[in-house]
C-alpha cells in the first residue's frame, strides 16, 4: 500500500471523523473484520491469504491517527462550549494562593501587592472565581498572584492587554495553546507549586550507596543462583530487605514529590510544544520557553522512567513491577537524580512555570471578557481627576445599578441612609481599580485614572488570635495607609466609618486629622460615613456625594443612585420602627 494511497485514506477517514466518534467505532470494527476474514481465509482456504495481515500496519496507523483526531475534536468542542462561561468548581484557595505566599511579594517599583485586609474587604476570592477559567495548576496560581499584584507600569499593562486581545480575536492561536494546556491539565493536590517554588531539597549523602546497592542487586540477580546456589538466594533476599528499607525511607519522606516530578516532566514537554508555535505575538514567550525547556531536558528523560502506577496492566504485573522497582532501587535512584537536576535548573523551572501560568491566566481573562455583557479597557492618565469612572458596576451583583464618580486629588465623602449602597459602592470602586491594574478590564462605560496603590478599611473585626480590639485593628490599617501616602506615587484609600470602635468625641477628632493628613499627601481618599458633622468639616477639601432611600410602613425603597451633596435624609429610627 503506497504513500499516496495512505494519504488518501487518511484524508477521507479524518474528514469523516469530524462528524462523530461513532464513525471511529465503525472504522475500527471494519479493520478488525478485515483482519478476521484474512485469518479465516488463511486457515480454511490457503495460507497465502495470511499475507493480507500486512494490511494491519496501515490500518492500525489510520485507526490510531483517527482516534487522536477524534479525541482532539472532543477537547476542542468542550473548550468552545466553555469559552466565555463561568466555570463553577470547588477551589482550594490555600493551594491556589501558595505561589503568592511562596514568592513573598514586596513593594516594587512597578507593582503594589494587595494586603490581606484589602483582599478580603473587596471579596476578591469571589471575584477571582468569576474570572478563573484556567486549565492548569500554574495557570490558577499565576492568575491569583496577578490579581494580588496590581501593576504600576503602563507599558507592562499594555503588553499584557495586547496578549489578552489576541486571545480574544485569534481563535486558531488560542485553541492551539488551550489544547496544550488542557493536555497538561490540573492536579487536585497542586504539589507542583511548592515543589518548584519552595525550599530547595538537600542532596542526599546516600546516593552513591544507592547506586552500589543497585549494582550489587543486579550482580546477585544474574550470578548468585548460578554460582552459589542456596547461598545466592539468601544474598538476594538480604539485598531485597536492605533495598526495601532504603526505598521505604525515601518514599516515606519524599514520596509526595513523585507526582510533582511527573507533572514537572509534562510541564517541560508542554513548554516545548508551545515554543514551536510560530506566531510573532508569542516570540518573547517562545524564546524563553525554548531556552528553559532545553536546559531542563535531562529532567524529562529521567521522569519518563517514573512510570505511573496505572501503566501496568494487571494486579500480578503490578506486584512484580513493584518488587523489581524496590530490588533495583530504580525509583529511589531516579528520584534523587531528578532532585539534583532540579536544584541545578530551579530558575529555568520557575521560568517555565511562570510563562505557562501567564499564558493560561491571559486566555482565562480573555474568556471572562467574552462572557461580560459590557466592559471597557482602562485609560491611565495623570491629568484632570485622579479617578473618573462612569457606569461602574460590581462583578458579583446579578443586576447592578451603574454609578459614576469623579474623585479629585484629595478625595470624596459618601454619606447616606442605612442600606442605601455606600459600602457596596466602595467595593465597586476598589474592585474596578484592581481589575484595571491587573487584568486591564473594567466593568464600566469608561475608566480614566492614575495608577494606585490600593488600601481599604471596610470589613473589620476584633483579632482574637492576636488579642487586638476592633479599634486597634482599624488604627493599624490607617497607619499602613499613612505610610503608603508618604511614599512615591498615588495611594487610593477606601475607608468605611474610620475608628468606629471608640467614643464619638475622640473618633471624630482623630478621623478628621487622619483624613486631612492623607489628603495633604499622596493619597486619594473615598470615605463612606454616617457622621454628617465629619462630612461637613471635610467639605472644604473633599467633594460630597450621597445615597438615599426611604423606609415606610410598606417596606424599604432604595434606588442605589449616587448624587452630589450631603444626604438630607436619615432613616435609622425609621428602620427600627419598620423592623
Amino acid at each position: 500500500m503506497g504513500p499516496r494511497v495512505l494519504r488518501t485514506l487518511f484524508a477521507c477517514e479524518l474528514r469523516t471523523m469530524q462528524h462523530g466518534s461513532w464513525l471511529l467505532a465503525i472504522l475500527i470494527a471494519a479493520s478488525a473484520g478485515i483482519l478476521l476474514v484474512v485469518v479465516l481465509l488463511g486457515l480454511k482456504i490457503d495460507p497465502a491469504f495470511y499475507w493480507g495481515l500486512s494490511l494491519s500496519l496501515p490500518l492500525g496507523i489510520i485507526d490510531a491517527e483517527a482516534y487522536r483526531r477524534v479525541a482532539i475534536q472532543r477537547q476542542l468542542n468542550q473548550l468552545r462550549e466553555n469559552w466565555g462561561r463561568e466555570q463553577v468548581r470547588k477551589r482550594a484557595f490555600p493551594m491556589i494562593e501558595s505561589l503568592h505566599r511562596l514568592q513573598q511579594p514586596c513593594e516594587a517599583e512597578n507593582a503594589a501587592p494587595i494586603d490581606d485586609q484589602t483582599w478580603n474587604d473587596l471579596n476578591l476570592n469571589e471575584v477571582y472565581a468569576r474570572i478563573d477559567r484556567t486549565l492548569t495548576n500554574p495557570g490558577e496560581c499565576v492568575l491569583y498572584t496577578m490579581l494580588r499584584t496590581p501593576l504600576l507600569s503602563r507599558n507592562e499593562l499594555q503588553r499584557r492587554n495586547q496578549i489578552i486581545r489576541r486571545f480574544q480575536t485569534d481563535t486558531t492561536l488560542r485553541e492551539k495553546i488551550q489544547l496544550e494546556l488542557r493536555r497538561l491539565g490540573r492536579s487536585d493536590t497542586n504539589v507542583i507549586t511548592s515543589f518548584i517554588w519552595g525550599r530547595p531539597h538537600a542532596s542526599t549523602p546516600w546516593k552513591h550507596l544507592y547506586s552500589l546497592l543497585a549494582l550489587l542487586a543486579f550482580i546477585s540477580a544474574v550470578g548468585a543462583p548460578l554460582l552459589w546456589g542456596a547461598r545466592g538466594i539468601i544474598v538476594i533476599i538480604v539485598l531485597y530487605v536492605v533495598n526495601l528499607l532504603a526505598s521505604y525511607r525515601t518514599r516515606a519522606n519524599l514520596g509526595f514529590a513523585i507526582a510533582a516530578m511527573r507533572y514537572q516532566g509534562s510541564m517541560i514537554l508542554t513548554a516545548r510544544r508551545i515554543a514551536h508555535l510560530d506566531d510573532p505575538a508569542l516570540d518573547d514567550y517562545s524564546t524563553r520557553l525554548r531556552q528553559a525547556s532545553s536546559a531542563t531536558g535531562q529532567i524529562v528523560r529521567k521522569t519518563f522512567l517514573l512510570f505511573p502506577e496505572s501503566s501496568v496492566s494487571s494486579d500480578l504485573v503490578t506486584l512484580l513491577y513493584a518488587h523489581l522497582d524496590v530490588y533495583f532501587l530504580r525509583g529511589v535512584r531516579i528520584f534523587h537524580a531528578v532532585m539534583e537536576e532540579m536544584n541545578r535548573h530551579r530558575d529555568e523551572l520557575k521560568s517555565l512555570y511562570s510563562i505557562l501560568g501567564e499564558l493560561d491566566a491571559l486566555q482565562s481573562i480573555a474568556s471572562y471578557r467574552q462572557g461580560l455583557p459590557a466592559y471597557v479597557e482602562p485609560d491611565f492618565v495623570e491629568q484632570e481627576a485622579r479617578l473618573r469612572i462612569e457606569g461602574a458596576r460590581h462583578p458579583l451583583l446579578k443586576d447592578p445599578v451603574p454609578n459614576s464618580i469623579a474623585v479629585g486629588e484629595a478625595g470624596v465623602t459618601i454619606t447616606g441612609s442605612n442600606m442605601a449602597g455606600k459600602t457596596t459602592f466602595l467595593r465597586t470602586l476598589g474592585v474596578n481599580v484592581v481589575l484595571a491594574q491587573t487584568v486591564c478590564t473594567c466593568l464600566a462605560s469608561s475608566y480614566h485614572a492614575a495608577l494606585f496603590r490600593v488600601f481599604s478599611l471596610i470589613n473589620d473585626a476584633d483579632n482574637l488570635l492576636e488579642g487586638k480590639s476592633y479599634y486597634v485593628v482599624q488604627a493599624e490599617h490607617l497607619l499602613n495607609m499613612i505610610r503608603s501616602s508618604e511614599g512615591p506615587g498615588r495611594t487610593l484609600c477606601l475607608i468605611d466609618e474610620p475608628l468606629a470602635g471608640t467614643n464619638s468625641l475622640e473618633r471624630s477628632a482623630a478621623s478628621f486629622e487622619i483624613l486631612r493628613y492623607l489628603a495633604g499627601h499622596n493619597a486619594t481618599v473615598v470615605l463612606a460615613t454616617h457622621d454628617l458633622d465629619l462630612a461637613r468639616r471635610l467639605q472644604d477639601t473633599f467633594e460630597n456625594y450621597y445615597f438615599t432611600g426611604q423606609v415606610t410602613s410598606r417596606g424599604l425603597a432604595f434606588d442605589f443612585r449616587l448624587r452630589k451633596g450631603i444626604t438630607p435624609v436619615r432613616n435609622a429610627i425609621d428602620l427600627l420602627r419598620y423592623l
